[in-house]
């Protein structure tokens, strides 16, 4: 058979950076996989470039047999268009061929799927596309069953990505051929602004060390990758697999260098030092809050104390840490954030941002805020806005909320009152600063310090902080 893999284009505006452009991992798995069984595999990523494919025949000239879409929320306006465009050619008698459909939408908003899409994947796909492709598997929804060793499961089509323009670099390391991977499945825990839970489950299955270490060898040589980034929920949840990968790197005398995303209290001082040893450059670390009743709230189940020996351990062996945070999520108060800003100015990581928050479908605060209507607007794809939203995108991402989503906000609670009274002390500062001749300013340097205690850090929210 032959099979159309493809992605969603990215919306104009949305609450979510769309901007990075990595190789679609998931994806790629279902097309090695299926190049595998020997059936012919075509890819068009509309989130990396969008193209106007169906319009252009590219259905009917390539005699595409199957074509398999993945949808995300986030982009699932576009996901909506090629159905109906899809739908349409096959109405017409112009395309005979399947519809596909499969991604994290599928868990969490399976009723705004159109009945006339033939097949409906939930959750991992191998088996199931296998199932469909081979005539075992007649069902229109099909949960998704795990795969249980996904040393199993081929590499990437890495021949297919690295001949398109992906971002290939990392933030966090010094080098130009940096491959994204993603070697393990599932979050044991239940972090309440999350829906991992209902799209992977809560059970965890990860790559060996050989298996990793593998495709890593594969790509140094064959694609000339000078770095690597782990891309996963929680790349070392599982310590032994995470010191049998760093001393594989070790005894075989693989020099790259390679950042992944971690949680806090997984670390130990010696897990730290032994992957630096092995190349580590940075953790991308989930913070999310500085206040201790919020990370509760959260059930983030992680401490301050873990917060703090983390970065101070990276600091020491010379790991980068880029910490995330959420802002504004339901019953935060002005002073929980204020806890936030002191831990990051008292740690200074290398880098970290305040993200704000907004209710993703199927997540546990989402359901909360449906329950409780703490929302202010939720907008055609499910995604729930807070009161002050406008706000907090002023002052976080220094942007107007209107280039965002498509709502004029209007209710308010005391954070966004206080934030707000900041934020105009704030912009005095800058335009009176800008104002004094910089011989000047560096003189009042001094002075600083007394003036944030009236205004707060009069530094920008997230920002650099080179050691």
């Amino acid at each position: 058979m032959r099979i159309l893999f493809v992605t969603s284009a990215a919306p104009a505006r949305s609450a979510f950076s769309t901007s990075e452009k990595r190789p679609p991992l998931g994806l790629g798995s279902l097309m090695a996989l299926t190049r595998q069984a020997g059936h012919e595999v075509f890819f068009i990523d509309n989130y990396l470039q969008c193209s106007d494919f169906i319009q252009q025949r590219f259905l009917q000239e390539n005699r595409v047999d199957c074509i398999g879409i993945y949808a995300n929320t986030i982009c699932y306006r576009d996901t909506l268009r090629m159905f109906s465009e899809i739908e349409e050619l096959r109405e017409q008698g112009a395309w005979r061929g399947k519809m596909l459909v499969g991604g994290p939408h599928t868990s969490v908003a399976l009723e705004t799927i159109p009945e006339f899409v033939d097949h409906v994947v939930q959750g991992e796909g191998e088996h199931a596309l296998m199932d469909i492709l081979q005539g075992r598997e007649t069902e229109r929804v099909i949960p998704g069953r795990r795969v249980d060793d996904l040393d199993s499961l081929p590499f990437q089509p890495w021949d297919v990505f690295a001949a398109l323009p992906y971002d290939f670099t990392c933030p966090w390391i010094d080098a130009s051929h940096v491959f994204t991977l993603n070697t393990s499945r599932g979050c044991p825990f239940n972090c309440a602004f999350c829906s991992v839970g209902s799209i992977w489950g809560n059970r965890y299955v990860c790559q060996s060390p050989e298996r990793v270490v593998s495709e890593m060898q594969m790509l140094m040589n064959d694609y000339g990758a000078q770095g690597f980034y782990f891309r996963e929920d929680h790349f070392t949840l599982s310590l032994k697999r995470t010191t049998s990968f760093c001393e594989l790197l070790l005894s075989k005398n693989i020099n790259t260098q390679w950042a992944c995303e971690t949680r806090v209290d997984r670390m130990t001082e010696e897990l730290v030092r032994l992957m630096a040893r092995a190349g580590c450059k940075a953790f991308y670390l989930g913070v999310e809050s500085g206040s201790e009743r919020i990370l509760a709230l959260l059930n983030k189940q992680i401490t301050l104390a873990q917060i703090e020996n983390t970065i101070r351990w990276c600091k020491k062996y010379g790991i980068k840490t880029y910490c995330s945070l959420i802002v504004g999520v339901p019953g935060e108060t002005y002073d929980d954030f204020l806890q936030s800003e002191a831990l990051m100015q008292r740690l200074r990581p290398h880098s970290y941002s305040f993200n704000v928050f907004v209710g993703i479908p199927k997540s546990p605060l989402y359901l909360q805020c449906l329950k409780d209507k703490s929302y202010e607007y939720m907008d055609d794809l499910g995604l729930l806005y807070l009161p002050g939203f406008d706000i907090k995108c002023g002052y976080f991402y220094g942007l107007d909320s209107s280039v965002l989503v498509d709502h004029k906000f209007r209710q308010r609670t005391a954070f966004d009152r206080q934030l707000n009274a900041r934020w105009r002390r704030r912009k005095i500062y800058w335009t009176v600063a800008g104002m004094i001749p910089p011989r000047l300013r560096q003189a009042l340097r001094p002075l600083k310090n007394r003036v944030a205690k009236v205004l707060g850090s009069v530094s920008r929210p997230g920002q650099n902080n080179e050691d």
